[in-house]
């Protein structure tokens, strides 16, 4: 039992990573505590602290798990499983149970199985007590009396425990509720929600019945006297009003997204000119969110239900609403070609300096003119260069080509279908212009935040696909890495810029009740291994601060594998503190721990996403009520269940619509629960359907064979391996609990493919290091009657097959083997790299320079211009040939490793 364990207590869990662990040896020392369970331990005597083994345990071997995506590094756990940090010979202090200070148990997901196999057997009896096996590992076994021992047999059931006698074993529950058949899709996921104790129940009929009104009207249009009260953005030949302002507004999200949160918008203003004569460019840039607290009144009962759930719910193969359909995916999300309601931030920026000149937030009324993807929009930035093409009516036929044909870009734009050729492309050309302007103010900003300590940590992001993608149901047909694009970056800073905007407009106006989240640092001792890890690259990895981290991560780069920076990128994540919500008004709250870590952002808070997280909510309050604009619609009637359709509009005090600082403190608390536990099941939801996927495969089909690196050594018999493909990692053994130990054989190929001989007095396996042991050095296996020897260092590529075991207690789960080791990644002696190390100078800090700014934004431009004008180089094109053949060089990774998979193909396959 660790702090590892509290899954769900994301606070305790911080307190707790700042002291030393305490391990619990056996059920006697546990002493009838359950996981979860707060308690009190007295050490053993020091002679009885046992020593800590980094190998990789027989249970955990060769068992993969989906790498968190981090993007925004606002929910990662340090990675406790790393405890290579502690030598193989020193001692963790030992305890035991003296007694317990609160329970913490939950509903536990059970399988009966029998004790003679894993596989359910139909009992004689039905009635009597059984022993159930949990889900979750780390629970121990339950005594339950049953009355139908063979029908739970087959099924995957709810436990509650009801105690846990002295003279037991085992603790004593009562059967719940069924989940429904072993191995059934819907079971599964069933089990996943329970695991991580979020309950999903349907909305009630009062809840439902706070909407009737809205309901009534479809579809529901904006009430002219509340856009009276509102600052109109729609053009004119929409709103009517020859007085609105005519913003062109967008959104940009994933394909398929039903719940649009937020909508950008960007136009060139007047310039001005200061008192020195000097002429500057103004743009007004704008970040529009859906104003969702006008539709949830605070204390109403769907208010309540939302601040229960705190976030919406995203597994591989669907999604569980905050808020109901209705709200998150009609009236509340902005849809282009409809009038919403939003609350937006407006800047005025100097063009010049970059510098915010004015901003204004406020309630506004929006019409989005388009609802892009990530995918769409960067098609647009990467292609289209109108001002020429408008120019030269002979060059529109050449556009539409490279665009695809005008049926394609009004398939990928639907809100194009109706326009003709010369409208369709005047107004790609002023969104063109949109989505360009907005990518430099991003790309500027992002710079800026950067040079200060913002860390750019690698995230990997897999989604399944499906054979019928809009309903997310079918065959599952691949598993899809998410391609980093530009447009990501741009749409993400955008709403960083937002959210620290509005976190400042809060704290000034609410400095003791204000919800913000914090990113307190990482633990220095967090990094002591991957120092060593860097080191044996010749890397130097300094953490004193976010600035000197980020520096350390710039210069880490190996020019032969861009991988290396990448998974450095990676383990730095898994260092990582979590993110969390706090009150301003917390006691024993200092300022300087408001700031958040990986963003360098001294005020952080989420203000851009209310259809999916309660915390946005209560920002949106805050901000409103800070400029005096507090405003919900109400039934007439107080009685929601009633069949009155009318609607209210009443405003509210302070007092009324926000939280005392001890409120918003428990809110927070629970938000970090709910969030941490949505974060995980997302993760094990995606687990879940990529051992679908693999399970389905023949068991040599070219989809199991995938490039692994190496990202951490463990003891003296494995190390743990990080597949990008699909974007998991897991132990790998080099020494199995049989004494067999990998050898690559590279007598037929230079693929290194692998064999398991006998651990004889001919085969060994050591950790060898540098001479100064700066590093964490490598595994080497040593052929001592032939005097030859393998290494296994950090960063090296090696060959894995993708496996699916079957546990009927615990699922299914991804293994990793070993199958092949490249040639070009085998070292017979240590590296130059690890036989000294370079030391990287991270005091010269990278700091914004104007003119390489726009050097850079102009030959961007150059090169999209040759590219849509078809009047590239033929330096460039040569370029571009020389690398690709040299993909397929006999001595290149790439070409070795598909020679080794073709050796797997059947002839079947190879005739296909």
């Amino acid at each position: 039992m660790s702090a590892s364990a509290i899954k769900h207590q994301p606070e305790l869990k911080e307190a707790l990573a700042a002291r030393s662990e305490i391990v619990i040896h056996g059920l006697q020392h546990r002493n009838r505590a359950v996981d979860g369970d707060v308690v009190v331990v007295r050490l053993l005597p020091r002679v009885h602290w046992k020593p800590v083994s980094s190998n990789i345990s027989a249970q955990e071997n060769c068992v993969a798990e989906v790498v968190n995506d981090t993007t925004n590094m606002s929910d990662n756990k340090p990675d406790q499983n790393n405890i290579e940090s502690v030598s193989v010979s020193s001692s963790l202090p030992c305890g035991f149970v003296v007694g317990i200070v609160s329970r913490n148990w939950r509903d536990y997901v059970c399988t009966y199985v029998t004790k003679t196999s894993e596989v359910p057997l139909e009992p004689k009896g039905e009635s009597g007590w059984i022993i159930v096996t949990p889900w979750d590992r780390r629970i121990p076994r339950i005594r339950l009396h049953t009355t139908q021992i063979s029908k739970l047999s087959r099924e995957r059931f709810v436990v509650r425990i009801d105690s846990w006698e002295s003279n037991s074993a085992y603790p004593s529950g009562h059967f719940v509720q069924s989940l429904g058949c072993i191995g059934d899709l819907e079971t599964e996921t069933q089990t996943l929600l329970i695991e991580h104790n979020l309950a999903i129940r349907s909305f009630t009929d009062a809840q439902i019945a706070e909407l009737a009104p809205l309901s009534v009207q479809r579809p529901w249009k904006v009430d002219p006297e509340e856009v009276k009260r509102r600052r109109d953005l729609r053009s004119p030949s929409v709103s009517g009003n020859l007085n609105s302002e005519d913003v062109l507004i967008f959104s940009i999200d994933p394909p398929g997204c039903q719940d649009v949160d937020d909508a950008l918008s960007v136009q060139w203003l007047p310039s001005i000119v200061d008192k020195y004569g000097t002429e500057h460019k103004r743009i007004q840039l704008g970040v529009h969110i859906a104003d969702v607290s006008f539709f949830v009144p605070s204390g109403s009962y769907i208010d309540s239900e939302a601040k229960r759930r705190s976030t919406s719910i995203y597994l591989a193969d669907r999604r569980y609403d905050m808020l109901p359909g209705l709200l998150s995916g009609d009236i509340c999300s902005l849809w282009s070609g409809r009038d919403r309601y939003a609350v937006s931030v407006l800047w005025e920026i100097d063009m010049d300096s970059f510098e915010v000149l004015d901003i204004w937030y406020g309630r506004t009324v929006i019409h989005s003119s388009y609802k892009l993807t990530y995918e769409v929009a960067q098609h647009i930035y990467d292609l289209i260069t109108t001002e020429e093409i408008l120019s030269s009516s002979h060059k529109i036929e050449d556009f539409i080509k490279k665009a695809g044909g005008l049926e394609t870009i009004k398939k990928d734009i639907p809100e194009l279908k109706d326009l003709s050729m010369t409208d369709c492309i005047t107004a790609l050309d002023k969104l063109s212009k949109s989505i360009s302007l907005l990518v430099d103010i991003a790309s500027n900003v992002r710079t800026r935040r950067l040079a200060k300590g913002g860390l750019e940590l690698e995230s990997v992001e897999v989604r399944v696909q499906f054979a019928d993608p809009e309903t997310r149901t079918g065959k599952l047909e691949d598993l899809i890495p998410k391609e980093p694009l530009a447009m990501h970056n741009t749409v993400a800073e955008l709403m960083i810029f937002a959210n620290h905007w509005v976190a400042r407009q809060c704290v000034e106006s609410y400095p003791d009740r204000s919800c913000l989240r914090r990113h307190p640092p990482p633990r220095p001792e967090f990094f002591d291994e991957l120092k060593r890890c860097v080191a044996s690259r010749g890397f130097v990895l300094e953490t004193d601060s976010n600035l000197s981290l980020a520096n350390s991560l710039e210069n880490a780069s190996d020019p032969n594998d861009p991988e290396v920076n990448k998974v450095i990128r990676q383990l730095v994540t898994r260092a990582m503190t979590n993110a969390l919500y706090f009150s301003t008004g917390s006691p024993n709250m200092t300022r300087d721990q408001f700031s958040h870590y990986g963003l360098a952002l001294n005020l952080y808070t989420h203000f851009t996403s209310p259809i999916r997280r309660y915390a946005d909510i209560i920002v949106h309050r805050l901000l409103l009520a800070s400029l005096s604009d507090l405003r919900s619609i109400h039934k007439k009637e107080d009685e929601v269940t009633s069949e009155n359709t009318e609607l209210t509009i009443v405003s509210k005090s302070e007092t009324e619509e926000l939280f005392t600082p001890e409120d918003l403190s428990r809110i927070c608390q629970h938000m970090n629960e709910q969030h941490w536990a949505a974060q995980q099941v997302q993760r094990s939801s995606l687990e879940l359907f990529q051992a679908l996927f693999f399970k389905d495969k023949p068991v040599d089909d070219p989809s199991r064979y995938a490039d692994g690196i190496i990202c951490q050594l463990r003891g003296t018999n494995g190390f743990v391996a990080f597949v990008p493909r699909y974007g998991i990692r897991g132990a790998i053994c080099i020494k199995n609990a049989s004494g067999h130990i990998a050898w690559a054989d590279y007598t037929s190929s230079d693929s290194g493919t692998i064999s398991w001989l006998e651990s004889v007095q001919d085969m060994e396996v050591e950790r060898v290091y540098s001479s100064d042991k700066m590093d964490c050095g490598c595994l080497e296996v040593r052929n001592i009657k032939t005097k030859e020897n393998q290494r296994y260092c950090i960063f090296d590529h090696i060959v894995v097959k993708i496996h699916v075991s079957e546990s009927v207690a615990h699922g299914l789960n991804l293994r990793l083997e070993l199958t092949g080791r490249p040639k070009s990644t085998f070292k017979g002696k240590a590296s130059e790299a690890q036989e000294h190390l370079a030391t990287i100078n991270t005091s010269s800090c990278t700091r914004v320079d104007k003119t390489l700014i726009e050097d850079v934004h102009t030959k961007d431009a150059e090169r999209r211009r040759k590219r849509v004008a078809d009047d590239e180089e033929h330096e460039d094109v040569e370029e571009r040939s020389q690398l690709i053949a040299q993909l397929h060089y006999p001595s290149s990774f790439y070409h070795r490793f598909r020679k080794f998979v073709r050796q797997f193909k059947t002839d079947d396959m190879e005739t296909t």
